[in-house]
Order: C-alpha cells, then sequence, then structure tokens
C-alpha cells in the first residue's frame, strides 16, 4: 500500500491519523489475505464466468462512488479549498473511465456490467449516502477506507491474471492501480487531515472509517461469488 502518511493538517489534529490508519491497515490486510485465497481457489479452475462475477460488483462500486463524490461537491465543495474541488473532480472523472474500463473487461469474459446496485453492495451504498447526509468529511472517510481495502484486492488480481492469461484484465488493472494507490488514497488522506478542524470532525471521520471497515470485512466474499457461478464448469 502506498504510503500517504507524511500528509500533515494545519490544525493541530494529526494524532486522529493513528487511529485511522490502524482501520485502513486492518481492511487493507483482510481484503489482500481474502483476495489470495479467493485465487488460490479460483487457480484450479480458471472460468471467465467466475472472474467476471468478481469483478461484476467492483465495476458498480466505481460509477457509485462517481454519484456519491459529485453530490458531495454539490452539497459541501464550495467549503473545500479550491485545489481540492479541482482534484476530488478529477478523481470522479476517473471512476467514470474505471467504470468503462471494468465494464469492457467483464463484457469481454462474457459477464453482464450491473446497471442497478447488486445485493451484495446494499449495506456499503447505505453507510456512502447516510455518511453524506451525517457531515461534510464523513462519506469521504468511508470511501477512503473502502478504495484503500480495494486496493489490497489488486496484486492478487494482477498476479492471476498473468497467471491465467487474462491479458487485458491485467492491462486494465494496472492502470486502475495506479489511479487508485498514487491519486485516490492520497487525495482522500490530504483532504481529511487538511479539513478536520474540530474534535468533531474527528469523530466523524473515525466513526465513518469504522463503520465502512466492517462492511468491507464482510462484502462479496468469495463464497458469494462462487455461488453466483455455482455448477459452472466452463474453461476459460
Amino acid at each position: 500500500m502506498v504510503d500517504v502518511r507524511n500528509v500533515r493538517g494545519a490544525h493541530g489534529r494529526d494524532a486522529f491519523t493513528e487511529e485511522l490508519d490502524e482501520i485502513l491497515d486492518s481492511v487493507y490486510q483482510h481484503t489482500r489475505q481474502v483476495s489470495e485465497d479467493f485465487f488460490v481457489s479460483f487457480a484450479t479452475n480458471p472460468s471467465s464466468k467466475v472472474l467476471a462475477a468478481w469483478l461484476e460488483p467492483r465495476a458498480w462500486r466505481h460509477i457509485e462512488s462517481l454519484f456519491v463524490l459529485n453530490e458531495g461537491l454539490r452539497r459541501y465543495g464550495l467549503g473545500l479549498q479550491r485545489k481540492h474541488i479541482s482534484m476530488l473532480s478529477k478523481k470522479s472523472h476517473q471512476h467514470a473511465q474505471h467504470f468503462v474500463m471494468i465494464g469492457k473487461v467483464i463484457e469481454s469474459l462474457g459477464g453482464t456490467v450491473p446497471d442497478e446496485l447488486p445485493n451484495a453492495l446494499v449495506p456499503w451504498s447505505t453507510l456512502l449516502w447516510d455518511c453524506l447526509d451525517r457531515h461534510p468529511l464523513a462519506a469521504i472517510a468511508a470511501a477512503h477506507c473502502s478504495e484503500v481495502s480495494a486496493t489490497g484486492s489488486f496484486q492478487p488480481l494482477l498476479a492471476a491474471g498473468k497467471q491465467h492469461g487474462y491479458d487485458e484484465v491485467v492491462k486494465v488493472y494496472q492502470s486502475i492501480e495506479t489511479d487508485e494507490t498514487f491519486f485516490h488514497v492520497g487525495l482522500a488522506r490530504q483532504v481529511l487531515v487538511t479539513c478536520a478542524e474540530t474534535d468533531n470532525d474527528v469523530a466523524e471521520i473515525l466513526e465513518a472509517a469504522r463503520e465502512m471497515h466492517d462492511i468491507a470485512w464482510n462484502t462479496f466474499t468469495p463464497a458469494d461469488v462462487m455461488s453466483l457461478t455455482e455448477g459452472d464448469t466452463s474453461e476459460r
């Protein structure tokens, strides 16, 4: 995981980032382990259908993250630094690009790009929108935790893609990994530590991150993927 922990705030409240880092480290390591376990199982019978099912909710996360981010900018953008408005808008555009890129890969694997919220992601979606109503920084904190969790899946996915010859998957996720680990994660950290001015701000950030940690821990597990593709014995 890219280390963005040298980002410092301007309000003397940086100590809270230690607790935030514990939350993020925990969910990152868990997601990485779950992803590694999934691809060990996947290797026993590589299937395009199974890989497409694994990617489908990830495509939806990008498009709904765009919706949440754009609504957050509409509501709270003028309370942010102008540079942050610009960078968050760039992040929003990249979410749209990622949705398109993953969608093409899913279709090439014989899957279907979701056009409505998958059932497995209802708790994730509900939390993001609830956080948007709670506090200007809460949704950013929840989304930050979700994205850090997602980065834990990148290396296992890339390794499996190379091993089994899914070249387009590898190409797409190498690009997404660069955007998310070097830009999205660092930007969210910068916004959070820069804008956390009060004890209430800190409390809201940590609460949202904890809630997303608990959801990410249990959302769309390998067992869920296998249940969606039960009975599929097709090879690539």
